[in-house]
């Protein structure tokens, strides 16, 4: 004989009880995840039915209980997802793709700082991300590229004219500075003379990222942050790693950027 399937919301939660054909109850997990409750009481739908009373205590008592453990999984959850100590982030820029960062990372729990590019970054910062529309936003940059040296991790993200570049995430020294992915960049162009002078003083794109535009970036950019955070397989590729997108031909590439030596200090004889 088969039961009746009935589906309720767990409150306070993104779980709900699911009776299925074959009449037993299971929590549906916000993951998609099913567990089977044991030996529940008839009454345990009733309890969600009604929860201001009408059911017995038995029913009543089991469904705080479920309430308690399904929300301490939540929070397990949200911890696997985003690992607390690396949920404080600076985001240096200004504009709608700064805007869209913010709340993308705020949405899945990061702590984000949003501050003009000459600002001073705060204590707490584990996680530094600048965005540049032009020449005169990346000046900094240099200054900033000694970040990884103070064990925070530095992420550049830039725009030449029309096009979108993300850098190497930089976590320690033996990673690409913005100089270094600046000049890979010349030496692998075939104009190197008109690529440095778009380099040093290109101008601010004439418009605003489009919508589809931004969705990719920001999907990379919360691809790379939360690899980042939970230092998943994927982290050594993304120090290694430019990211561009060229929207008028749709074109998404990677190009693999390795950082170089120091030239030694030049004696004067």
């Amino acid at each position: 004989m088969t039961s009746e399937s009935r589906i309720l919301p767990l409150p306070d939660s993104g779980a709900h009880l699911v009776l299925g054909a074959d009449g037993r109850p299971r929590i549906r997990l916000r993951t998609g995840r099913f567990a089977l409750i044991d030996a529940p009481p008839a009454e345990l739908f009733d309890a969600l039915e009604t929860p201001d009373g009408g059911s017995d205590g038995a029913a009543s008592a089991l469904l705080d209980r479920l309430m308690l453990e399904v929300q301490e999984r939540e929070s397990v959850d949200a911890l696997r997802r985003w690992p607390d100590e690396r949920r404080d982030v600076c985001v240096l820029g200004a504009g709608a793709l700064v805007d869209g960062l913010e709340r993308v990372l705020q949405s899945w729990g990061a702590r984000v700082t949003v501050l003009d590019p000459e600002s001073a970054l705060p204590d707490d910062t584990s996680l530094v991300v600048a965005y540049a529309d032009d020449a005169l936003d990346r000046r900094r940059w240099s200054d900033l590229d000694m970040l990884p040296l103070q064990g925070v991790a530095w992420l550049r993200v830039h725009r030449e004219g029309e096009s979108i570049l993300i850098d190497p995430l930089a976590l320690d020294e033996h990673d690409p500075t913005s100089a270094q992915v600046s000049a890979r960049r010349l030496a692998a162009s075939s104009a190197p003379a008109s690529t440095e002078a778009w380099q040093q003083s290109g101008p601010a794109p004439a418009t605003p990222v489009d919508d589809a535009a931004a969705v990719l970036v920001l999907a990379r950019l919360l691809q790379v942050i939360l690899t980042w955070a939970r230092a998943d397989a994927d982290l050594d590729h993304l120090r290694t790693t430019l990211w561009k997108l060229v929207p008028s031909t749709g074109s998404v590439t990677e190009h693999t950027v390795l950082p170089f030596p120091a030239a030694p200090p030049r004696l004067l004889r």
